[in-house]
């Protein structure tokens, strides 16, 4: 365990975490470069190139956002920043990256040894699990800083204040196995502050976090630009969160940057990032659909938005869409009209060594219906997914699967009605080829539904049927995300329990994702899901019903509209509304229920003025 910092350390704070800074004068150095030229890079000799044409130069003290759709390159192109390709992810490589500071010349950081590139270039990978190699918080976040023999008291400091800038503080003395996958994503970025590098590159490094949780994690990434000097590659699908905090925005299509500017003009028009299967950010959307209202700069934030959008005068009947619009019940309580309890929870409670996990939850999810459960990093959401499916038993309450009580630790007594996605889908992964993984279920007689689909008809519908050879660790994250869903398909489950599900997707796979379940939920008649979710707008477009959990117990059920129009209350579980929704929710006072996309938003004016 790793002391709490006495007064001895407190004048090594500030070199500690600032990084880049003359510990001897504590004054900002002249700013740095990170270049990349990249004639190709494939994985493979003689392969398919999965970067080509790249020329980069990130300067210390600016925070540049990298989008595109899954397998474009943007996590290779964050290895190759980061000096670990070509020597030590192998392939062939045709280019440079560099390091240099004022007056010296360039580095080499492909010819340096691992701990000396790292010392420029920190990393986070997409998946924490990869990163993450001790068994307490503290000593994770302090085992790059006792490598690099410093004294006991400053990796103390570093320990303490890495810890405490991205929230996690209180998880100094908790093992790594119990985290949440959040509070994992947090501690594998306290560990790469804790190195302080001049420059970081982080692959997704909120995709597991809570929207309340991104956006403390997206301040002190801007205070190390702004404030501290360095600079930060945040590769990220999230663009209505990060592109507020954005000094430049690179979109990646085929291995190549095809937009790099300010993220006030970068995103326009949106039809080339829809082209290319990225989301962009909802505000900006709506600028585009109301020019004669957004005169100026496009708004990257809600409160932007609402200054300009200041005295518009929305139609009376200002709910576009009713609660019982929706295949979903007309209020928490009952079933509303669709089948009996699919899977239900009654009165459960969990704990873990002493800790309440779940207290006194009772949840029920009708047959059809699509529910989604959120909340905050460790609220319990995923504990309550994995009682309903068997993978924990509660200390006390009970779980039905279909009307028949689920079978603590014996999963295939679950399995040919209800599938389960895990938040992290690598552990679900286990064959040599996309095609045996499809093919498990029919080849070792695993419980499936009738009429289970043919594994090239699920290679089809998850977009893989041309990588069916494919390794599955060769595939991107989006795409192993994919396959883990198809593996499931493949049994025909009545139901299935969706952990974090778009981690990793771009707009276009996520979306295709949900209309591919919406199909299997027409064609099949019925489709029950429980999805986990810190995706708002995910939750906005496909949910029935929204069941919101603060620290183990439910504090909100209800329809998406009338769950959005609660900011205060939301905000207390670690959630925000999509931005749209929060805007009309602003402009018209709170209303009881908001608008949940820009179509709806935009049919809100009043016609003289739409």
């Amino acid at each position: 365990m790793i002391a709490e910092p006495d007064s001895t350390t407190h004048d090594l704070r500030a070199s500690a975490v600032a990084g880049i800074c003359n510990p001897a004068t504590g004054s900002a150095q002249a700013p740095a470069t990170l270049r990349a030229v990249i004639d190709e890079f494939a994985y493979e000799p003689g392969g398919r190139p999965v970067l080509s044409g790249i020329d980069l130069t990130i300067t210390t003290g600016e925070l540049v956002v990298v989008a595109g759709p899954s397998g474009s390159g943007k996590s290779t192109l964050a290895l190759a920043l980061a000096g670990l390709i070509p020597h030590r992810i192998a392939g062939e490589f045709r280019g440079e990256v560099t390091w240099q500071t004022a007056g010296a010349e360039p580095v080499d950081l492909t010819a340096l040894p691992l701990h000396e590139a790292a010392q420029h270039v920190g990393i986070t990978f997409q998946n924490p699990e990869y990163q993450l190699i001790q068994y307490q918080v503290d000593a994770e976040v302090a085992f790059g800083p006792e490598n690099l023999a410093l004294p006991h008291a400053e990796v103390v400091a570093r320990v303490h204040d890495s810890l405490s800038m991205v929230g996690a503080g209180a998880l100094a003395d908790a093992a790594i196995s119990s985290l949440s996958g959040g509070q994992k994503q947090r501690v594998a970025i306290a560990a790469a502050l804790a190195m302080a590098p001049p420059v970081l590159v982080l692959d997704e490094p909120t995709s597991d976090l809570d929207p309340v949780g991104t956006d403390e994690v997206l301040k002190v990434l801007h205070e190390l630009c702004h404030v501290s000097g360095r600079g930060v590659v945040v590769i990220e699908h999230k663009l209505d969160e990060v592109a507020p905090y954005a000094d430049r925005v690179l979109l990646m299509t085929g291995g190549r940057i095809v937009v790099d500017d300010h993220p006030r003009r970068a995103f326009l028009p949106t039809s080339r990032w829809h082209q290319a299967g990225v989301r962009p950010p909802e505000l900006v959307t709506l600028s585009e659909r109301l020019p004669d209202y957004f005169t100026a700069d496009p708004p990257l934030t809600v409160d932007e938005a609402t200054v300009q959008l200041a005295g518009m005068n929305l139609a009376a009947d200002h709910a576009t869409g009713r609660p019982d619009d929706r295949a979903g019940p007309s209020g928490p309580s009952g079933l509303g009209g669709l089948g009996g309890p699919a899977l239900e929870a009654v009165g459960v409670s969990v704990s873990f060594k002493g800790k309440r996990a779940l207290r006194d939850v009772s949840l029920r999810v009708a047959d059809g219906e699509w529910v989604a459960l959120i909340g905050a990093n460790g609220s319990g959401k995923t504990t309550l997914g994995s009682v309903l499916m068997g993978f924990v038993a509660p200390d006390t309450g009970t779980a039905t699967c279909f009307g028949r009580p689920v079978e603590y630790g014996r999963i295939p007594r679950q399995a040919d009605r209800v599938g389960y996605l895990f938040q992290n889908v690598d552990d679900m992964i286990f064959n040599d080829t996309v095609a045996a993984e499809l093919e498990f279920t029919r080849r070792h007689n695993v419980p499936a539904g009738p009429d289970a689909p043919a594994p090239g008809e699920v290679a089809a519908l998850i977009g893989l049927a041309d990588r069916t050879d494919a390794h599955p660790y060769a595939l991107s994250g989006g795409e192993r995300q994919r396959l883990a869903l198809g593996a499931l398909l493949t049994r025909a489950p009545r139901a299935l329990i969706l952990d974090e599900p778009t981690t990793g997707l771009d707009e276009a796979h996520a979306t295709a994702l949900f209309d591919l379940l919406a199909r299997v939920r027409t064609s099949l008649g019925s489709l029950t899901c429980l999805l986990i979710t810190h995706d708002m707008r995910l939750v906005a477009r496909f949910a029935d019903r929204v069941v919101a959990v603060r620290e183990g117990e439910v504090v909100l059920d209800t329809v998406p509209r009338r769950a959005f129009a609660q900011p205060d209350l939301l905000s207390r579980c670690g959630v925000r509304a999509p931005a749209v929704s929060a805007l009309h929710g602003r402009l018209a006072g709170q209303p009881a229920e908001v608008a949940l996309s820009v179509p709806e938003f935009v049919g809100l004016l009043v016609p003289s003025l739409r």
